[in-house]
């Protein structure tokens, strides 16, 4: 899952990036800065306990921070373009006074952001069909079904309605290659001031969630001992890192499943409802080619028969075939033959 930071200058969108990542500031220009943060997971870290692996591997999202050009009145949409590749958007809010001592106000600036998604595809668009229109002219024949499908995305955004709204038009393999902003899943991360107390939020259109991003980056750059006595005298009880990636879990609907063994323990992610097939092939296109069956057994049997040799006694280990749809929490052991 790669996920693009975006929002106004002077949002903090660098400092929650290196709060979520763990990295420091870079001298220098940089047009895109790319991390990673770790997902949390105790099922993983169990799992880690009970083979002692040489490697322990987390799931992980990936993090893109598009660093706009000086010129303050391209920096939104230049942000914005380099933003088409991502899965999903994080859209950060400052909730802290500017140089000027002015508090801006989040909501407001998330419906601005949501409109300028809109209208930069509805210049994506425009800009096809014109050439559609320009190709028929000179009598090359279009695809009729991108034509279709453009229409309908433009009355859509004639609305002022984000193509999200429409999972079916977002999702059709005809406009995949556009990158729709408007299409794309988006959190607000409004990043608040250290001394900051929790509140009831902000009316807004998409889900929130709320960081104080100078606190966390220092966190980051603690060991966890260190971070969880500061975290407690904030009352916080968990990082901000740990809280954005299980919301773009829920909000991606993804799911975890496990390869374990004396090599490494590791979590990989899929879509919920994909199938083994699907699973086979984030480890390896190998896999995936030669598959042959899936050994599964879910997390909780694994855990309360302590182990995989009970489990199968309990006949809680099962052998599925490629369709079978992947649940979370699955321990799954690949047999391929390539």
């Amino acid at each position: 899952m790669k996920a693009y930071l975006i929002g106004r200058p002077g949002s903090g969108r660098e400092t929650i990036f290196r709060a979520l990542t763990g990295l420091g500031p870079v001298p220098g220009h940089q047009d895109l800065r790319q991390g990673e943060a770790l997902v949390a997971d105790p099922r993983l870290d169990f799992l880690s306990s009970v083979f002692k692996p040489r490697k322990h591997t987390p799931a992980r999202v990936d993090l893109c921070l598009p660093r706009p050009p000086v010129e303050p009145g391209k920096a939104v949409r230049a942000s914005l373009e380099k933003a088409r590749e991502a899965d999903v958007l994080l859209l950060v809010l400052a909730n802290f006074p500017d140089a000027a001592g002015q508090v801006p106000d989040p909501a407001r600036e998330a419906a601005v952001m949501a409109s300028e998604l809109k209208a930069a595809d509805f210049v994506a668009v425009s800009t096809r069909l014109e050439r559609l229109d320009e190709d028929g002219r000179k009598g090359r024949r279009g695809d009729p079904l991108e034509r279709e499908l453009l229409e309908r995305a433009m009355a859509q955004l004639e609305a002022d309605r984000p193509l999200r709204d429409l999972p079916e038009l977002a999702k059709a393999p005809r406009l995949r290659g556009f990158g729709f902003l408007s299409a794309k899943p988006m959190l607000a991360l409004v990043n608040e001031p250290d001394d900051a107390q929790p509140g009831p939020g902000f009316p807004m259109e998409m889900p929130q969630l709320s960081l104080r991003g100078a606190l966390e980056e220092e966190f980051s750059r603690l060991g966890p001992g260190e971070a969880e006595e500061l975290m407690g005298v904030y009352g916080l009880s968990e990082l901000g890192a740990d809280r954005v990636a299980r919301t773009l879990y829920g909000l991606m609907d993804l799911v975890s499943f496990f390869t374990v063994g004396e090599d490494e323990c590791r979590a990989w992610t899929v879509a919920r409802g994909d199938d083994a097939l699907a699973a086979a092939g984030q480890i390896h296109s190998d896999i995936q080619k030669g598959f042959i069956r899936a050994e599964v057994v879910a997390f909780e049997d694994f855990r309360s028969s302590g182990g995989f040799a009970e489990a199968k006694k309990r006949g809680l280990f099962r052998l599925e075939s490629k369709t079978y749809r992947v649940a979370d929490g699955d321990i799954i052991h690949f047999r391929f033959n390539v």
